[in-house]
């Protein structure tokens, strides 16, 4: 597994398992552990990408592929713990106006919180 999930507060955590590159070899995996968690309505899933140094283009349509599935799904997910090259990334290509990008988890539970 590529994917460590946990909950916290009836929020999904997914976190990479010693992976420091978000690349197309483990695209495929990540979407097939992650979709079917957001297939039900309603769920609020916390993208962790702490550890994670380096994103290409497929790792970025990755992500959206799974923001798109949750919002299909009547559900959200947020990204944090961006390492400061792959902040520059989604800066650059203006990521921040589609993703929804927090600090830390901590930071994205409230923010969930505030939407109830």
């Amino acid at each position: 597994m590529i994917i460590k999930l946990t909950e916290k507060d009836g929020i999904k955590i997914a976190r990479f398992a010693s992976l420091s590159r978000f690349t197309l070899a483990i695209t495929e995996d990540v979407k097939s552990e992650l979709k079917p968690e957001l297939i039900d309505s309603g769920i609020k899933m916390i993208l962790d990408l702490e550890g994670i140094e380096f994103i290409d283009s497929s790792g970025i349509g990755c992500i959206i592929s799974l923001v798109k599935t949750a919002k299909s799904n009547g559900s959200a997910i947020k990204l944090c713990n961006l390492s400061k090259e792959v902040k520059e990334v989604f800066d650059l290509l203006h990521l921040q106006m589609i993703l929804e990008i927090c600090s830390d988890q901590n930071n994205c539970i409230e923010n969930f919180k505030k939407l109830n």
